[in-house]
């Protein structure tokens, strides 16, 4: 009997040897993962397909704040450079693309390195002269990318009639100020319908089944949550009103269509009484000059001189000194072409207005907020409607000229 319980001893002491040597070798960092670290390491890229043009591409680190990652490039370094090397994660990336003059297209490829030893490699595919990736040419809302790593952009898709898969809208979104720079959207008959205003407000990961149901479904690139206003319980405690910048009331087709205008990255603090009096005003004129060749439209903050930081839920936001909407559709109509294939600024009307976020932006009529997109594009930085012929692009965004529109 002696002997047997010294055998079983044994037998019980090798197993916990070899359990021990398995832990080591194969569970302790999923172990330390799942158990000790809300956070998991990863990587996104906003487009693996790039541009023939010279391009930055951003991407985003995600996982624990207190790590840190590196950047290199391991194909493709002749033709494709990283920019931002290294950092803290939550930080962005950049990807710099030379220009592809070649009749061939290209492929590079990059690793992302975590310090806690998760690695992510991405194949990057630049595409020759004639082709354009970024968006459709049809897009045209679309502004150009401008090239700060606190900037993302990003696009949300929703499934119209005929189960179309359909840009719903992109955001240039700002990491910094928690609060987009710009909203992009096509206004079109297609996208209304009978749904009712769905009041979802939520982060951007978020879908809704037609019943309403909420599915987390991330998307690309991933926006962290603390990185979103927390608009979910209510709006911000300063009298502010959670501003939609594409509008509810532009998107009732169908419950997610409708709800994903409640992501905390379309909003803006905004005044209300200019809310809900000559902005909602102007959004309903937006709206009634939808056509067959779609209208569209990019509603922006500015951060100029009136404009603030407070926090609400324990993020700090800063709230706009501006906000302004430019519009941009054919004369007619219904020519049945994209904005890119007009040749003759004569066949475009657009104009833009921009009011003051505040009691003074309330008492402002439309006739007295209006400008025209060039007068935007200094104050911002940004292009506008880069879908545009270039022979008429300029001509095109000095218009300003109301009774085009018939407000």
């Amino acid at each position: 009997m002696k002997s047997l319980r010294n055998i079983n001893l044994k037998i019980r002491s090798i197993n916990r040897s070899v359990v021990a040597v398995l832990v080591l070798a194969f569970g302790f960092t999923a172990c330390v993962e799942s158990e000790w670290s809300p956070y998991t390491s990863n990587a996104e890229i906003n487009s693996v397909i790039v541009s023939a043009q010279p391009t930055t591409v951003l991407g985003t680190t995600i996982g624990d704040p207190m790590l840190t990652w590196t950047l290199e490039v391991i194909e493709g370094g002749d033709f494709c450079a990283a920019v931002k090397r290294a950092g803290f994660v939550g930080q962005q990336f950049s990807l710099k693309f030379e220009a592809n003059e070649n009749d061939k297209e290209r492929i590079a490829r990059a690793t992302v390195k975590f310090s806690d030893g998760f690695s992510k490699t991405f194949t990057l595919r630049q595409l020759v002269a004639s082709e354009n990736p970024d968006y459709d040419r049809a897009w045209g809302e679309q502004p150009a990318q401008k090239v700060k790593t606190s900037l993302v952009y990003k696009t949300y898709y929703t499934t119209l009639s005929n189960n179309r898969r359909v840009r719903n809208y992109s955001i240039c979104y700002d990491l910094d100020k928690l609060v987009p720079q710009w909203v992009a959207y096509p206004v079109h008959k297609a996208y209304l319908g009978s749904q009712n205003r769905t009041n979802a407000w939520s982060f951007d990961d978020y879908y809704y089944t037609s019943s309403g149901v909420a599915k987390y479904q991330p998307t690309n690139p991933v926006i962290p949550q603390d990185k979103q206003q927390n608009i979910v319980s209510g709006a911000y405690g300063t009298g502010d009103q959670r501003g939609h910048m594409l509008p509810s009331a532009t998107r009732l087709y169908d419950y997610n269509t409708n709800a994903q205008t409640f992501y905390a990255t379309n909003m803006m603090p905004q005044n209300g009484d200019f809310n809900g009096g000559v902005w909602a005003n102007l959004e309903g004129k937006v709206r009634g000059k939808s056509c067959a060749d779609t209208l569209f439209v990019v509603t922006g903050t500015l951060f100029e001189s009136g404009s603030y930081q407070f926090t609400a839920r324990g993020r700090k936001i800063t709230r706009p000194s501006h906000a302004y909407k430019l519009l941009l559709r054919t004369k007619s109509g219904n020519t049945g072409e994209p904005i890119a294939n007009i040749t003759s600024a004569d066949d475009l009307i657009c104009i833009g207005f921009v009011f003051e976020n505040n009691y003074t932006g309330a008492n402002t009529t439309i006739p007295q907020a209006v400008v025209s997109v060039a007068e935007i594009e200094k104050r911002t930085g940004f292009k506008f409607f880069r879908n545009l012929d270039p022979k008429i692009a300029d001509k095109v965004k000095q218009q300003k000229n109301l009774s085009d529109w018939g407000f």
